[in-house]
C-alpha cells in the first residue's frame, strides 16, 4: 500500500484491512475539499488523486524490485486493489462539484 512506503512486502501484507479503509476516506475527503477549494472539474480532481496514487506505488515497486525481483508477483492486481481503494475520490469529488454549484445558486 502506498501509505506504507518504506515497509518490505511481507509487512505491508500484514497490515490490517482498517489501513485500506482510511484510504479511502482521505481520498474522498480530499477529492471533495480540492473541489471546493480549486473550483476546478470534479473529475480532473479525482483523476489526478488516482493517478497520483498510481505514480506513488509504482516508485514503490521500484524500490522494492531493486532489493528483491521476486516481489510484486500479483502486480497487475496491486493496481487494481488501488483503483478500488481510491474510487471514492470521483464521488466525493462529484459531492464538492455539487455543493460548490448549490452554493452558488444560492
Amino acid at each position: 500500500m502506498t501509505l506504507y512506503r518504506f515497509l518490505s512486502y511481507t509487512q505491508r501484507n500484514a497490515l490490517p484491512g482498517a489501513n485500506y479503509l482510511a484510504m479511502t476516506g482521505l481520498a474522498f475527503g480530499l477529492a471533495f475539499l480540492l473541489v471546493l477549494g480549486l473550483g476546478r472539474s470534479w473529475w480532473r480532481v479525482a483523476v489526478s488523486l488516482l493517478l497520483g496514487v498510481f505514480a506513488g506505488h509504482i516508485a514503490v515497486i521500484a524500490i522494492d524490485l531493486s532489493g528483491d525481483p521476486t516481489n510484486h508477483n500479483l502486480l497487475p492486481f496491486e493496481f487494481v486493489i488501488l483503483g478500488v481503494v481510491v474510487s471514492p475520490a470521483f464521488v466525493g469529488a462529484f459531492l464538492g462539484q455539487c455543493l460548490t454549484r448549490w452554493a452558488a445558486e444560492g
